[in-house]
């Protein structure tokens, strides 16, 4: 049968780390009491020994002296004066060997005679000589209790174990701060910042204080991956607004299907009828009277009207095809600004400023004026006398800037302008089809437009055009 004790076992780390602590520390008392003990009890005793040994050599002098003399009384006064004042020392016997006696001869005696006949742990035996000239003339017997190395030692070993503990327990807290300090507050610094890798905030600096090289090489790490993450996540954004952008221009392009499909169909029922109406009102309009004309101008006017519709909604359900060909740039404005200048003049526009330079590209021209003439008429229908053509090179790409003085288009537009339906005039002046058709027939000559810039008063649009290898400004 097993007895589990996991249950003993910290959850957290400070806890495990401060029970191991706890154990070694615990193990190492005890590891140090032995040692201490085995140390300070040899060291007791040898010094009692030591001090036993200096006492009876000490005494052996005295003793000489008085075989010498032959004062015997000397030596026996001595010896009980030694005992009386050492409490360790339980016995005393001095000896002296005559060659002609048959055994030592004892000189004094001190202390009580069963220490020197029975001996155990409590006590122990210290035999002397007395030397005179190198030669054995007698002995000096001392026994000593070693009762007083367990009392000294029992006290050594209490204050030492009270010693011993209060550095234990200083130890401990010591290491405890220093642990809890440059190791667990690290740590948690470190978790509570991995706890913001899901938001977009970046802690720049995570400790108060200097902590080791591992845990600052490790939180670099966190704010690496950190990064990395938020890049990654700005990623997935990106590409789902890509995703969104492309699924609503397939939304467009379905939709712009469907018109295509019933533009065809409307253009043979309606283009018909329409051509009728045109004809039968310009009759009247050569009637002699004058509410009949007007009448009839209407008709014709709101005709025309109907056909334009009918004929953009046509255009725009077609794909256009790009011829393209070689074309001088500057001749070709000319000789459009010169075309379209009459039909505009009466809708407000003053003045068209032409480019100063040439550069060849290459385009189709009867695609590209249908690309200009609604440019330009957009820029009349918003009131502009004044147009403006400049033109540049890029790499590979000549820029035509194509700037007027209108009413700019509202910034809520800016960003859909060239979609399909979108329109900055009224429901009864136009379809949002001309800059979608403008873009459209642009890519199909591998060029393109963008809006360069437009606030009250002034409005630009750049287009881009492939760059024949022949061009030069």
């Amino acid at each position: 049968m097993t007895i589990k004790l996991s249950w003993l076992k910290p959850k957290t780390l400070s806890g495990q780390i401060t029970l191991y602590l706890s154990s070694g520390l615990v193990i190492f008392t005890l590891v140090a009491s032995l040692v201490l003990y085995h140390t300070v009890s040899h060291a007791i005793e040898q010094t009692l020994k030591d001090k036993t040994t200096a006492l009876a050599e000490q005494l052996a002098v005295v003793s000489l002296d008085a075989l010498l003399m032959r004062d015997y009384a000397i030596i026996e006064r001595y010896a009980e004066e030694v005992v009386k004042q050492s409490r360790d020392i339980l016995y005393l016997e001095i000896t002296s060997h005559n060659p002609t006696s048959l055994g030592p001869q004892l000189l004094a005696q001190a202390g009580k005679t069963e220490y020197a006949n029975e001996l155990n742990h409590h006590w122990h035996s210290q035999q002397t000589p007395i030397l005179f000239m190198n030669r054995h003339i007698g002995d000096i017997q001392m026994v000593y209790s070693t009762d007083v190395i367990k009392h000294t030692f029992f006290q050594i070993m209490v204050f030492g174990l009270i010693g011993l503990i209060a550095l234990l327990a200083l130890q401990f807290m010591i290491v405890k701060r220093l642990l809890a300090s440059q190791f667990i507050q690290p740590l948690i610094m470190l978790l509570n910042q991995n706890s913001l890798i899901a938001t977009d905030k970046i802690v720049g600096k995570s400790f108060t204080k200097q902590p080791p090289q591992e845990f600052q090489a490790l939180e670099q790490q966190f704010k690496d991956q950190q990064t990395k993450i938020k890049n990654y996540i700005e990623q997935l954004e990106q590409a789902h607004k890509m995703s969104s952008a492309m699924t609503e221009r397939l939304n467009d392009g379905q939709r712009l299907a469907a018109i295509g499909q019933m533009a065809a169909g409307l253009a043979h029922n309606l283009n018909t009828p329409l051509a009728t109406i045109l004809g039968y009102a310009q009759m009247l309009e050569t009637s002699d009277d004058q509410d009949t004309q007007k009448r009839a101008s209407i008709i014709a006017r709101q005709a025309r009207i109907s056909a334009e519709v009918v004929t953009s909604l046509l255009n725009a359900s077609r794909l256009p095809k790009a011829e393209m060909t070689i074309t001088s740039l500057q001749p070709f404005l000319h000789h459009f600004c010169a075309l379209i200048m009459p039909i505009l003049k009466p809708k407000g526009l003053r003045s068209i400023e032409l480019p100063k330079v040439d550069c060849i590209v290459n385009t189709d021209p009867g695609l590209l004026e249908q690309v200009l003439f609604n440019l330009f008429n957009n820029a009349v229908d918003a009131q502009a006398s004044e147009i403006k053509l400049s033109l540049t090179t890029q790499v590979n790409q000549a820029c035509l800037v194509i700037t007027d003085n209108g009413h700019g288009i509202d910034d809520d537009l800016k960003a859909t302008i060239f979609k399909a339906f979108v329109t900055t005039k009224p429901s009864n002046k136009g379809t949002g089809l001309g800059l979608y058709m403008a873009k459209t027939m642009l890519l199909t000559m591998q060029a393109n437009i963008e809006l360069d810039s437009s606030h009250h008063g002034h409005t630009a649009f750049k287009l881009t055009l492939p760059l024949n290898e022949k061009s030069n400004i």
